[in-house]
């Protein structure tokens, strides 16, 4: 059986990365949420795990170190190319107002995530990716452009599949 391809978004790479260099959240929820990754990543073989180039640009935002850690991670995925139908899928979900201009890179992880043909993406941005007040239309909307939505998840939410 082929494994699953999941999209890996920025915001797991930076809660695995902080874990991984000693740098427990004092927030419980975002300790928690590090841990969880952590478990994920032991796992990480079980899927067929792929990043974009949207998701390489924003880990290698801020302290450099921290940065150079993120990258590493990042770079240890394969990574699939943001297309022209990716482009135009991303623009579709922002025009619409699925997802804020503001937070473009969003559109493109789901975007990138469907034309790349994963079945899930996975996060810890419950904000705008795995909103679940807007994922139906943005699930519906990328249906009507031809492409199959890939499942918004986080990873201890993958984890719990395969129990």
């Amino acid at each position: 059986m082929a494994k699953q391809r999941a999209y890996i978004e920025s915001s797991v790479i930076s809660y695995l990365a902080a874990y991984l260099a000693g740098r427990l959240s004092k927030d419980d929820r975002n300790r928690v949420r590090q841990q969880l990754t952590a478990l994920w990543w032991e796992r990480r073989h079980e899927w067929d795990c792929v990043v974009s180039a949207t998701v390489v640009v924003e880990v290698g935002r801020g302290n450099s170190d921290a940065a150079a850690h993120r990258l590493a991670i990042a770079k240890s995925f394969a990574e699939v190319p943001i297309t022209p139908e990716a482009d135009l899928l991303t623009d579709l979900l922002v025009s619409h107002k699925l997802v804020p201009e503001s937070v473009r890179a969003d559109a493109v992880h789901l975007a990138a995530a469907a034309v790349n043909g994963a079945q899930v993406l996975v996060t810890w941005n419950q904000k705008h990716l795995a909103n679940p007040a807007l994922r139906s239309r943005m699930e519906s909307l990328i249906r009507k452009q031809g492409w199959q939505p890939a499942k918004v998840v986080t990873p201890g939410q993958l984890l719990e599949e395969l129990a």
